[in-house]
């Protein structure tokens, strides 16, 4: 008993800094209202959002909500499952080493759509999101990217 206690602080200590993170943006998420439903599964809190899809330690925040700079979908909570993966591997490293990345990633595809009024396709595609899609199981059609898609007039 008491080492699956011990067990389980140790791993919430691993994952200190996006633990934190995580409960700060639960409890604003409840404090404006976008919080769905709360689903306790694999040793997660599974945050079904009405704004919000991140990986933050224990806490998975996902959406089915499209918006105009990602197509959320049915794989979105599968997808910040997988970065649940990463986080247990890397530990304090995760927000540098994924956190990071991803969020430039994040910052690109907002600065996409804002110049050309197109989605950019290719968020899932690179480190750390296609490592999150397979960690969680997310089999993307993917476009090469040496195929280009003409569009008629």
């Amino acid at each position: 008993m008491h080492a699956v206690v011990l067990a389980k602080l140790i791993g919430v200590l691993w994952e200190g800094p996006q633990n934190l993170l995580g409960s700060m943006l639960l409890l604003t998420e409840r404090a404006i209202g976008s919080v769905v439903r709360i689903e306790n599964e694999d040793g997660r809190l599974f945050v079904q959002s009405r704004m919000t899809a991140v990986s933050l330690g224990h806490f998975v925040f996902w959406s089915r909500r499209e918006n105009r700079y990602f197509p959320l979908d049915e794989n979105t909570r599968q997808h910040e499952f997988g970065h649940t993966f990463q986080s247990r591997l890397l530990g304090p490293l995760y927000l540098p080493l994924v956190g990071v990345p991803s969020s430039a990633r994040v910052l690109y595809a907002v600065a996409y759509r804002e110049m050309t009024g197109r989605r950019w396709r290719g968020y899932f595609d690179g480190y750390p999101e296609n490592w999150a899609d397979t960690l969680g199981g997310v089999a993307r059609k993917r476009i090469p990217t040496s195929v280009r898609v003409i569009e008629e007039t």
